[in-house]
């Protein structure tokens, strides 16, 4: 994924590895302030019972060509997932 230049106005793109991985299962709250989309993500965490329980991981805090651009990638993740499930197994993962 280095070197890769997200649309022509864009300055180029550069992945130096430093960059934190989040995990999480779902995304239950979202909405704007000050027009500034605000997200917050959720992952669930065992409670040593039968009770399902989540704990906010992140908030993502953007513009709206940020949120467009996490969309597109989100929905290009999700279109490689389908072909993946589609067809023959080939290959374990690809990155864009």
């Amino acid at each position: 994924m280095s070197g890769t230049t997200i649309g022509q106005t864009a300055p180029p793109y550069v992945d130096d590895g430093s960059a934190e991985f989040v995990y999480f299962h779902l995304a239950p709250a979202y909405g704007l302030m000050a027009c500034i989309i605000q997200i917050e993500l959720a992952s669930r965490i065992p409670d040593g019972g039968l009770d399902i329980k989540f704990v906010a991981t992140a908030r993502l805090r953007c513009s709206s060509a940020a949120a467009a651009h996490l969309r597109d990638a989100l929905n290009g993740a999700l279109e490689q997932l389908e072909q993946l499930q589609q067809g023959p197994i080939t290959a374990a993962s690809k990155l864009n």
